[in-house]
């Protein structure tokens, strides 16, 4: 598992448990050191002063046979003793210590020469490797007992370290979107942690201020908006009603009152972005995707000029969602006119399946940098297309974020093709 995906709870217990192990293991090893050398020493300086000993106590007397002493150590001295009585390993020993092996066990040796007479002292070291051994297990076990204590408490210290944090999450995730956040901060230490809550509480503070001005205001903006856009559609159905106006008049009205009907829409839409997006689904009557993707097409039919290119619609099923009207229909509205806006000329094929619309379009597509940004605000896909403020896909997106749906980009071998799913895919 990465580390950055790892739960700081588990980094913290790894971190402890390593440091502790590393701590633990390095004095165990220095103690080890410690205690080898010194027992070496010791040995060393307790062998030569026996050997001191031995050659001041038989001074010049002849050692054919080997002496046996005590704590297993023998003597040998040369040239006295025959050489098919002195271990092989000494042939080769030099004045001083050594440790030597014979092929079967360890033994410390001390050579001495005086008065022409090479004294050997030889002890097994057995018994101090063993000793040895025993303190290695020693502090191999207590190395693995404080790892383990370790990790035990580096799961209680985790979890009183990680407490406020928790704590203070759980604060942020309780906060209600609608209300400012109040006494955030309050419990906290004034430590990291409580400079922490402090701010959030103060962004979060600024971020509701700002969202409840932004709703306001479309709030505001779209209902002063309905009235002149009531009377437009109202003048422009009055002039309909008449049967004198000429046939050219008559199509630049029907144009007027199909802008009124739009601005309409969208006056509803954006009162239906401007409320909370937590309403669920029963809040709303059912709303025929069907219905609003015929209609949709059949007005980019009626506006489009002689010759254009027709648009497919492919009804595999009948889908309705729960939702305001006016926000599936600007959804849908803008990826048609996305998709006719950016391939002109070519198909566009409109597919409705179990829970979602899929719109292909067969024009030059887009490179992967322009399909990451292609529902930002204002990011124009084709800078040299006419028209457009580049805020139709950042709309839709907008709409998605609110409803809990989801709009794709996805590059074709020859065009684009934009999904706007409505649940789980499948």
């Amino acid at each position: 598992m990465p580390i950055k995906r790892t739960p700081l709870r588990q980094r913290l217990v790894v971190a402890f448990v390593l440091l502790s192990g590393a701590v633990s293991g390095l004095f165990a090893l220095a103690t080890f050191v410690a205690i080898d050398e010194f027992e070496e020493g010791l040995f060393v300086r307790q062998l030569d002063g026996e050997l001191g000993w031995w050659i001041d106590h038989l001074g010049t007397t002849a050692q054919p046979q080997p002496l046996d002493l005590a704590n297993q150590t023998r003597l040998y001295v040369t040239p006295d003793l025959p050489a098919a009585l002195l271990p092989a390993f000494l042939a080769g020993q030099e004045p001083g210590w050594r440790e030597v092996f014979d092929g079967s066990d360890t033994y410390h040796v001390v050579r001495r020469d005086h008065d022409g007479r090479r004294y050997f002292l030889v002890r097994p070291a057995s018994a101090l490797e063993r000793r040895e051994r025993g303190w290695f297990l020693v502090l191999a076990a207590g190395t693995v007992v404080a790892v383990l204590a370790a990790f035990f408490l580096a799961r209680l210290v985790a979890s009183s370290v990680l407490e406020p944090v928790l704590r203070l999450a759980q604060r942020v995730q309780r906060a209600d979107p609608a209300r400012a956040p109040r006494r955030l901060a309050a419990g906290f230490a004034d430590d990291e942690i409580g400079a922490l809550a402090r701010v959030f509480e103060q962004r979060l503070g600024q971020l509701y201020g700002f969202i409840a001005r932004e709703r306001l205001f479309t709030s505001d903006v779209s209902h002063e908006l309905r009235t002149p856009a009531a009377i437009v559609a109202g003048a422009a159905e009055t002039l309909l009603a008449r049967s004198e106006l000429l046939p050219r008049a008559r199509g630049a009205v029907e144009r007027i009152a199909a802008a009124a009907q739009e601005m309409q829409e969208l006056i509803d839409a954006f009162l239906a972005l401007g409320r909370a997006p937590h309403a669920t689904t029963a809040d709303y009557p059912a709303c025929s995707v069907n219905a609003v993707l015929r209609a949709e097409i059949q007005r980019l039919q009626t506006q489009a000029p002689p010759g254009a290119p027709a648009i497919v619609l492919d009804e595999q099923v009948a889908l309705a969602v729960c939702c305001p009207a006016a926000l599936l229909t600007v959804a849908v509205r803008n990826l048609l006119d996305n998709a006719l806006r950016y391939a002109p000329g070519s198909e566009v094929r409109v597919t409705l399946l179990t829970n979602r619309v899929v719109v292909d379009d067969s024009g030059p597509g887009l490179d992967d940098e322009s399909i990451d940004h292609a529902f930002d605000r204002h990011r124009r896909l084709a800078p040299d297309v006419p028209g457009g403020e580049g805020l139709g896909l950042s709309i839709v997106q907008r709409i998605c974020e609110h409803r809990g749906w989801q709009v794709q980009a996805i590059r074709r071998p020859q065009g684009m093709r934009f999904m706007l799913v409505f649940g789980p895919q499948t």
